[in-house]
């Protein structure tokens, strides 16, 4: 059975190039165009892994990190965030997710 990856990113290429990636080394792979979306998707369906970017209109990443770790069915669901912003301040911002979490 191949383990299940969420990625959300409001970018329709990025999400598709993750998941091309990942369908091609055996994983399933279920898409989300933001956190809310990504939160419907979830639903109470179990994923191995969440694969975000961190910024992204009406919920970013960070905020999709805190729900996520919030609720008992995903809160021990590996995260990792990705972007395209180089800033300390973004990284730093993820970084206080993780050590939150």
């Amino acid at each position: 059975m191949a383990r299940k990856i969420l990625t959300v990113d409001d970018s329709k290429t990025m999400r598709q190039m993750v998941s091309f990636t990942l369908k091609g080394a055996g994983f399933d792979v279920i898409e989300a165009e933001d956190g809310i979306n990504a939160l419907e998707v979830l639903g109470d369906d179990k994923v191995d892994l969440v694969i975000t970017d961190l910024n992204m209109p009406i919920m970013d990443g960070l905020k999709l990190v805190k729900r996520i770790r919030t609720d008992p069915v995903h809160k021990d669901t590996p995260i990792v965030i990705i972007t395209t912003e180089g800033s300390q301040e973004d990284r730093q911002r993820a970084l206080q997710q993780r050590e939150r979490a």
